[in-house]
């Protein structure tokens, strides 16, 4: 579809906005497309599938090399492991922090961001299944489930995407970012304090599961914000560079619905204890 003053002005995502980074958005330049953005997710996919490979290949070479590590339900997690996974949190923050400000970025920092994702999620997942049986597969089930879940809801028209909705999730989203931040930063420089020992205790209870749901819930409507944008993004002739930054921002929500789930489920089976 060729692009025209009022279909640009006929954007209603912010996210779609961003495209004004590009100088040569539109005009002549070649337009987006489904296949384009499929073949970049794909892409990224099979980067984060190349960080799990490098995890399973140095957790093989620890193992080999007879390397100190915890056991704990028939799992192994070795210290160097551990280090590593704090590294690869750490890249994958500043690559995304990156990504977030400088979208032309994105072919180059979503690589990395997705291939520090694939080994931090890897060792994660191993952490969470020495401590609960089965919790990995369900967590991947449930997630194959909330992406099928959204894309009937948003390709039925059973949930309009409008900026009423982008704001509620985008808003939901930051305070659930701000308070994790300051939980984290607050179990680091006070871990034995009394506010500390209280939210835990909280999280494996009632209070606990009924947040970690909202988190997963917020990660699904994020799906279907990012369904939205692409479909703006290929219905308005955006230029085919914006396709990096739709399939970027699936894969963060795809991934940030992952993480959700396994919190969720954890809380879960701690509460049964």
């Amino acid at each position: 579809m060729a692009y025209n003053s009022n279909s640009r002005r006929s954007f209603a995502n912010p996210a779609i906005n961003r495209v004004n980074d590009f100088a040569d958005s539109y005009g002549m330049a070649e337009a987006a497309s489904y296949k384009g953005i499929f073949m970049k997710i794909a892409y990224f996919l099979g980067v984060v599938l190349l960080g799990v490979g490098a995890f399973f290949y140095t957790h093989h070479y620890f193992a080999a090399n007879g390397y100190a590590g915890t056991s704990a339900a028939g799992i192994t997690i070795y210290n160097n492991e551990v280090a590593i996974m704090m590294g690869a949190w750490v890249v994958t923050l500043i690559a995304g922090l990156i990504a977030a400000f400088a979208i032309r970025t994105i072919p180059v920092t979503g690589t990395i961001y997705c291939a520090g994702m694939g080994y931090a999620l890897s060792i994660t997942s191993f952490i969470y299944a020495a401590q609960y049986r089965g919790i990995v597969v369900e967590a991947l089930v449930l997630t194959l489930l909330i992406i099928a879940a959204m894309a009937f809801l948003y390709l039925k028209g059973i949930v309009r995407v409008g900026e009423r909705f982008k704001t509620i999730v985008l808003t939901a989203l930051i305070a659930s970012l701000i308070g994790s931040l300051a939980f984290l930063l607050i179990s680091r420089i006070a871990p034995n304090s009394a506010l500390v020992a209280s939210i835990t205790k909280m999280q494996n209870g009632p209070v606990g599961i009924l947040l970690a749901l909202i988190g997963v819930i917020i990660g699904a409507c994020l799906l279907l914000i990012d369904f939205e944008t692409i479909v703006q993004a290929v219905e308005n002739g955006v230029n085919a560079k914006y396709e990096w930054y739709c399939s970027y921002s699936l894969m963060l929500s795809v991934i940030y619905i992952y993480i959700r789930v396994l919190e969720l489920l954890a809380r879960i089976q701690n509460s049964k204890k």
